[in-house]
């Protein structure tokens, strides 16, 4: 999830939900969220290991590669699998790794931005 919205990461850690005071402000428009929800933390706080959390920067370079060299237009939110592998690169070294890819809606303007 992104770093700047890591309510379930927070919530993993401590061992209940952890609120926001306010909707996080991440590129990754689709994870904010002021808290996270009674249905998924019961999934995650049993059956989560580690949330792995993902910086701008990273979703940001997810988002230019996936254009770059497999011509897809990704949302920050679909770039977060990407951008977990990115971040942490040497636990994922040697491995073979699947990332789900979702959504394509992204403000034109904000794309252009991160492209460049």
């Amino acid at each position: 999830e992104p770093q700047m919205a890591n309510g379930a990461a927070r919530s993993l850690k401590e061992g209940k939900i952890v609120r926001n005071e306010r909707e996080p402000q991440t590129i990754a428009d689709g994870a904010r969220t002021v808290s996270l929800g009674e249905n998924n933390w019961e999934i995650i706080k049993t059956g989560v290991s580690e949330i792995i959390e993902v910086s701008e920067d990273k979703i940001k370079e997810s988002l230019r590669l996936f254009f770059g060299l497999a011509n897809l237009k990704v949302e920050p939110t679909g770039a977060l699998s990407l951008g977990a592998v990115i971040e942490n690169a040497d636990k994922f070294k040697d491995k073979k790794v699947c990332v789900v890819v979702s959504g394509g809606y992204v403000d034109a303007e904000i794309y252009r931005q991160i492209l460049v």
